[in-house]
């Protein structure tokens, strides 16, 4: 019974669970061989999303450790320095999981899971996982071994403040660069570095696809319906980068095609005609934009610091002088007051648009969210790669298209956004009208369109437009 104690003792890890023992897929096992186990100092990975590099990463960290204790270190304190160093601390929970899982407890010194997060073994390593969103606190006396975990996602600062520690007197100082790419940012030239030739430098690409779609010989991806989904939902430019991890140029260009798309307002359009209205926060604008059913657009306003008065005004007018059928209003913020003063406003003029023979618009509320603006901006974006819209020959217009980006947050999460000091109020309005055009060509296709939370959405506002007649009805 002492002896299965002590066995089952030996075998936990250092987080108290069964201890995981090394294993590599294919492609990784032909990473450690072919790069990892060579004289190179700077290893450059880019490779696809969900490939296992931090794995890979941990594994290369406990062989290489071993190697380095073999020596003669005496003359160092600790005799080994291993830092992983991530973008920022959100992401390094899932790492320090793995680590305390495939470290042995009997190994184990001092855990410190506190941020941030350092181990101390006793063979003399310490591992450390540092954050890279104060490059300032990476400042250190030597390390033997760095793995810059998703380095795209880092500041360049992060990196130039570590790399003196890779020349200190008696450490490896071996960096190993792992991510999927981000533009053409400072990783993408690093890794064109470990192309010519220099024997210190090396690097691979690994994306999931070959050209062909047959799955890459070093991925381990599926290549069953999940990522036929993956592929159908995102625009190619998400996917060429997350899946295939190509080199982006020009980070903030979400919007592929833009000045393919601008053609001449229709004349007469195709009706029903439907408007998008993206209201102002604070100090930016609302501007109200008007596509036909064919998805072309005919007629954009954009305003800033005007009250709603003048607002509810410009927008009647402009639904009236094109007699449009329905107009999505965004419902949320400073929405809500004003989709209350529309709806009255409209009552109040309803005998303008009788007069002259022409059917009151429908206003709908449209709620955004984090969410919903995601699923709104995909369905547009993949509307361009389809050729399915078209814009007016508006430079201010297209330059918003061409400079909206896509950011991923610490939590690894995608958002999409004007860059810095830039507007893009022009593209949410578009994005809320090609919405509802969207389910209106659906419903007459048939189908029903994604986003999965349309049903939903469109409940939501037929019961938001119930409460407006009813206040209607109070007036």
């Amino acid at each position: 019974m002492a002896v299965k104690t002590l066995l089952t003792e030996a075998t936990k890890s250092a987080g108290g669970q069964p201890l995981m023992k090394p294993a590599l897929h294919p492609g990784q096992q032909y990473v450690r061989e072919h790069l990892l186990l060579g004289i190179a100092r700077f290893i450059c990975l880019m490779i696809h999303r969900r490939w296992g590099k931090n794995w890979l990463c941990i594994c290369d960290m406990l062989e290489q450790t071993k190697v380095l204790l073999k020596q003669d270190r005496s003359q160092l304190n600790p005799p080994v320095v291993v830092w992983f160093v991530v973008p920022t601390y959100t992401l390094a929970d899932e790492l320090w999981t793995d680590l305390k899982r495939m470290v042995p407890q009997s190994g184990v010194r001092r855990l410190i899971n506190s941020k941030p997060q350092e181990m101390d073994l006793k063979d003399g390593t310490h591992i450390a996982i540092r954050s890279a969103d104060h490059p300032d606190t990476l400042v250190s006396a030597g390390v033997d071994l760095l793995y810059m975990i998703e380095a795209a996602r880092m500041r360049e600062d992060a990196w130039l403040t570590v790399r003196p520690t890779l020349v200190s007197h008696g450490r490896l100082g071996r960096v190993i660069f792992n991510s999927t790419p981000k533009g053409n940012n400072w990783f993408a030239r690093l890794y064109q570095q470990t192309q010519n030739g220099n024997p210190a430098w090396v690097g691979i690409r690994i994306p999931a696809y070959n050209d062909d779609g047959a799955r890459h010989e070093l991925s381990p991806m599926p290549t069953d319906e999940r990522m036929d989904e993956e592929r159908r939902t995102y625009p190619a430019r998400w996917f060429a980068q997350e899946y295939q991890a190509e080199v982006l140029t020009g980070e903030g260009a979400v919007f592929r095609n833009v000045r393919e798309r601008i053609g001449a307002s229709p004349v007469p359009p195709t009706r029903p005609l439907v408007c998008g209205v993206d209201l102002a926060k604070h100090s930016d604008f609302s501007v109200f934009t008007i596509f036909d059913a064919a998805g072309r657009m005919v007629a954009i306003d954009r305003m800033n610091q005007a009250s709603y008065p003048v607002q509810a005004e410009r927008l009647i007018s402009l639904l009236r002088d094109h007699q449009v059928k329905q107009c999505i209003v965004e419902s949320n913020g400073p929405g809500e007051p004003f989709y209350d003063n529309l709806l009255r406003d409209l009552h109040t003029r309803r005998q303008e648009f009788s007069t002259n023979g022409i059917a009151q618009p429908i206003i709908t509320p449209f709620a955004t969210t984090a969410q919903s603006k995601r699923q709104m901006i995909d369905a547009l974006v993949v509307a361009f790669e389809r050729g399915d819209i078209t814009i007016l020959d508006d430079p201010e217009l297209v330059n918003e298209f061409e400079a909206f980006e896509m950011t991923q947050t610490g939590a690894g999460n995608i958002r999409f956004s004007a860059p810095e000091g830039g507007w893009d109020d022009r593209v949410m309005a578009c994005a809320l009208a090609w919405t509802e055009i969207r389910a209106k060509q659906a419903v007459r296709a048939g189908t029903y369109p994604s986003p999965s939370n349309l049903k939903t959405t469109r409940s939501t506002a037929r019961s938001m437009v119930s409460r407006g007649e009813s206040r209607l009805r109070d007036l």
